[in-house]
This record gives C-alpha cells, structure tokens and sequence, in this order.
C-alpha cells in the first residue's frame, strides 16, 4: 500500500489550504496512470473533477485536512503544512502503508521524522506531484475540494476571483469591500503582506492574536 500527499492553496489570500491523501494499492498505481492521472496543474478543471471521481473508486481510502485562514494568520504555513500531512499519515496507519509519497515543501523534517519513527519509507521530495501517480491523485482530490471551497465563498460574497494576489479580480473584490468600509470577511487570510497596499485596515502581522 502507497499513500500519496500533496496540497492545493497553499499560496491564495482567500480560502483555505487543503492538504489531501490517496492510498492506494501498489498494483494500481498503472490503472491511476492509464486514466491520465498527472499534476492538477496540467489539466482543466473539468479534467480534474472527473479524475477525482475515478480516483475515488480506484483508491482504498483518502483523507482531507482543512487548514482555514485564521490558522495561517496564526501560524507559520511550512509548520502547518506538515502538522496536516502528519494527520493524513496518522487517519491512514490502518492501512500499513510500505511507502509514502509527499511532494516537499520546505525541509519537511517533521514529516520525515514521524515516517521513520514508524518504520514507513519516506518518499519525500520536490515535484512529487509530476513524477509520482500517488502524488499526483493527490494533488487532484486537493485541488478539486479547493475548488468547491472557493465556489461556496462565490455563492454567497460573489465573484471573488480564484483568490490568488496575482489574480486581479481577486484583488479587486478585496480593495472594493475594503474601501466601503466592510469588516474583513472570515475567508480572507488577513497576514499576507499585499493587505498594507490594498487593504490597509484588513493587515494583521502574525502575533500569536487573530481578531477583528
């Protein structure tokens, strides 16, 4: 059994962070392939929705961390990213994995550490989600709930845009609420530094202390 980890938003300034695992049996990894599974960054959103589901029947289990803005603005990202990838490993132990795959970020010792201490092989490593199929299945389910997540913000807020700084709808909306003098909505991760020119009363330093 293989698990693979990736996440999806670590970047954006609206939304949260998903962190996803998909196990899978060793045996299957070519299915995942022969599907098209690859990067979610390298397909369409309509591609990636159908692959989730076909993920989804060929996988034995999957597991989603939500890692939601107040966190972020608490606490360092890299730290997070790690604590959800240690919890995904932790709700799949059931499964005894001989292998786990995490796209890295950062030096990414913590997980490392806690795949040795299981005597799990630790497959850890940049672009993970390009050269490893259980990564990538990762990569998918994570990004594919990301998207549902931002699609319920637009429901209600209206179009926000895809909520990344480099989008400018994105900011946009931001400058536009700001500006009618609306408090910060809950969505908005309110430490990313872009705040001070767009939305100088949103911006909060990370200081242990998320408030309005």
């Amino acid at each position: 059994m293989i698990i693979g980890i990736d996440e999806a938003g670590r970047g954006p300034i609206i939304g949260p962070m998903v962190v996803a695992g998909v196990a899978i049996e060793d045996s299957l990894l070519d299915k995942l392939k022969d599907k098209g599974v690859r990067d979610s960054k390298a397909l369409s959103r309509k591609s990636r929705e159908k692959l989730f589901y076909e993920i989804v029947e060929i996988a034995s289990a999957f597991s989603v961390v939500k890692v939601q803005p107040q966190e972020i603005d608490l606490n360092n990202l890299n730290s997070l990213t790690y604590q959800a990838v240690n919890k995904i490993i932790s709700s799949m132990l059931y499964l005894k994995p001989n292998r786990v795959t995490v796209d890295k970020v950062g030096r990414e010792t913590e997980v490392i550490v806690y795949l040795k201490l299981l005597g799990i092989e630790a497959n850890v490593v940049h672009q993970a989600d390009v050269n490893f199929v259980e990564c990538s299945a990762a990569s998918i389910i994570a990004k594919v709930i990301r998207d549902k997540e931002i699609d319920k913000i637009k429901e209600k807020y209206g179009d926000v845009g895809s909520g990344y700084p480099s989008d400018e709808k994105t900011i946009n909306w931001i400058s536009k609420i700001h500006e009618k003098g609306e408090p910060p909505p809950p969505f908005l991760r309110r430490s990313w530094k872009i705040l001070n020119r767009i939305a100088p009363n949103y911006y909060l330093e990370k200081r242990g202390v998320w408030s309005w």
